[in-house]
């Protein structure tokens, strides 16, 4: 037998080698290992090199029963199997890794010369530890470099990286981390590297990350003795797939595309048909049967779980080309009548829905009288309300193909925003179009200019000929909203005060009637409910009718006064209110609903 040259000594000569100079890439992988002073070496990279020290000959052979014998056997040394090729990471090679990371490496140094050969194993064993974690439709983008190429430096981690589809930006990733002193693993996307997301998409994706209180774990160079390749793996998993459906979220979230998407003109906030009035004069489906399927996109009492469903035709033409992908969208509308165009709204995430989501959501509208409401809408318009079944005829994504946050519809702009260049808008077409950031900008903060004198209005009073205003839309509330909002909110009050002292639409001066009114010690308290999707709106209307309830001709009726709606203040309409209390000097309050909770969220 060739191996009866070696004895213990070269043996144990050769894993000193193998200490200093590392293991050849071709000789990483090794079911067998030998046990030498408590340290693991590949079986047949440790014969051939205590064969050459032996005979200065190479040696070729294949591992096989008789030779593993001689030297655990013979030689005394003891065998550890691993049946994937790979032992764990060792507490040394680990600590060598770390003491040459971030430094320059150069050919020309002696001391360089077996970097490779001691980061080999490494680099094999991060890549096995991604291959075992691999799930199914995904692909591995392994980490074999150890240099920074362009500046031929020590890298400072290893992080082979799986991901899904085409597109890497979001991925699980399993590191080696030298310049930490961990091995770690985590969901991720790109910050540094050539291949680094754009800026808004890295703040997209620190944000979520913070929401989803996300997780990095990461196990020290001085912990790694507690752990091996089955307890490694087992916890890697277990954080893959707990960390799966915020991955496919992510995939989703940073595909997103900012567009330009034009809707039908619509004068009642897109809360309901307004009829032929400024629709389209080309030959399409609006023209010719006087309304178009977006007409009731801002419809709050039409919401599914926090969605609010919808129909853009942008979408619908390209639909299976876009089904699944989120955009954020700039909504412009145009008067046919002018011949003006108009900034409506920007929506943010709006996801395409999948033909499965449209069935699902229009057998939902169906089962809540919501689809005959729509069809009523068109009636009372004297418009052809069975137009809607034939649309969906061919499917449910016909009529409902795209959601968004319902809480949106809250902040829509109350004046519709004129379109001052018309190279903002490459076409008027019902296509998707690239938006630039400025616009957006533009319509988001448009409808929070204040008072001008200097920079708006008009001193001429023609104003058929001279004037130019802004569009107007005439909003709507939702009076289903109302309607359950008034009842809820009467039980509470009643739950809270007793049912002989709350009552419902009691009537005021001019047998106007009052949404809720509530019996105290010393007087009465008016409640007034409004549902419209602004709170401003409510607001305005709500506070002259209360007055008006308390006040005309010349009493005063109330000792308190109290506007309800289902809407969420914000700070600033929170400081609105406040400043509307000090500065009219009235006993006036806002009071915030919830109708699900059913219990005041806020009040001011």
């Amino acid at each position: 037998m060739k191996l009866e040259t070696l004895n213990s000594t070269h043996i144990e000569q050769a894993a000193t080698i193998i200490d200093e100079q590392g293991i050849p890439k071709n000789y990483v992988w090794s079911q067998y290992y030998v046990v030498v002073n408590g340290k693991e070496y590949p079986f047949k990279h440790l014969v051939r090199t205590a064969y050459e020290l032996a005979t200065q000959e190479q040696l070729q052979f294949q591992s096989n029963e008789s030779y593993r014998g001689y030297v655990e056997n013979e030689l005394g040394f003891e065998f550890r199997y691993y049946e994937n090729g790979y032992n764990f990471f060792t507490k040394e090679e680990l600590e060598f890794y770390s003491s040459i990371v971030n430094t320059d490496y150069r050919t020309s140094n002696p001391a360089h010369q077996y970097y490779g050969q001691k980061l080999y194993p490494i680099i094999a064993k991060a890549k096995y530890w991604a291959e075992q974690i691999l799930l199914d439709d995904f692909k591995l983008k392994q980490d074999g470099n150890w240099l920074n190429g362009h500046i031929a430096r020590i890298k400072p981690y290893f992080w082979p990286r799986i991901y899904s589809g085409e597109d890497k930006d979001v991925f699980f990733n399993v590191e080696i981390n030298g310049s930490n002193r961990f091995i770690g693993y985590k969901l991720d996307g790109y910050f540094e590297t050539t291949k680094a997301l754009p800026d808004y998409k890295i703040k997209l994706l620190e944000e979520y990350k913070t929401l989803i209180k996300w997780e990095w774990p990461q196990i020290s160079f001085d912990q790694v003795d507690e752990y091996n390749w089955d307890r490694l793996i087992s916890e890697t998993r277990e954080y893959i797939q707990k960390y799966l459906p915020h991955h496919n979220h992510l995939k989703e979230l940073l595909s997103k595309e900012s567009k330009i998407a034009r809707i039908a003109w619509n004068t009642n906030g897109w809360v309901k048909p307004s009829g032929l009035t400024g629709k389209s004069t080309n030959a399409s489906f609006e023209n010719e049967h006087g309304f178009g399927h977006e007409e009731w996109l801002f419809d709050g009492d039409k919401v599914i779980d926090g969605y609010k469903y919808g129909f853009l035709e942008p979408i619908h033409k390209y639909r299976s080309k876009y089904e699944g992908k989120y955009f954020d969208l700039a909504l412009y509308t145009r008067d046919s009548e002018s011949n003006k165009s108009f900034w409506v709204a920007n929506l943010k995430d709006v996801k395409v829905l999948t033909t499965e989501e449209s069935e699902k959501v229009l057998a939902y509208y169906k089962q809540e009288g919501w689809y005959d409401e729509m069809k009523s809408d068109l009636y009372n318009l004297n418009l052809d309300q069975d137009q809607l079944d034939l649309w969906v005829e061919d499917g449910a994504h016909e009529l409902l193909n795209i959601k968004f946050k319902a809480t949106q519809i809250n902040d829509i702009p109350e004046e519709l925003i004129p379109v001052l260049d018309d190279r903002e808008i490459k076409s008027n077409r019902y296509t998707l179009m690239d938006v630039s950031p400025s616009i957006m900008e533009l319509i988001e903060e448009g409808s929070k200019s204040g008072f001008s004198f200097e920079d708006s209005g008009s001193e001429e009073a023609d104003l058929a000929s001279k004037s130019i205003r802004t569009g107007k839309k005439k909003e709507i509330e939702l009076k289903l909203k109302h309607n359950i909002l008034q009842a809820k909110f009467l039980k509470y009050l009643q739950n809270k005060y007793g049912k002989a002292l709350v009552k419902r639409e009691c009537t005021s001066y001019g047998a106007l009637r009052i949404d809720l009114t509530r019996k105290t010690n010393t007087g009465f308290v008016f409640y007034e409910i409004k549902t419209y999707n602004s709170l401003r709106t409510s607001i305005r209307e709500g506070i002259g009718q209360l007055l008006e309830y308390s006040l005309y001709p010349n009493v005063n009726e109330a000792e308190g006064i109290v506007l309800v709606s289902h809407v969420s203040p914000s700070e600033e309409v929170k400081n609105y209110l406040n400043h509307i209390k000090n500065f009219i000097n009235i006993p006036f309050s806002y009071i915030h609903f919830d109708i699900e909770q059913e219990e005041i969220i806020t009040e001011i």
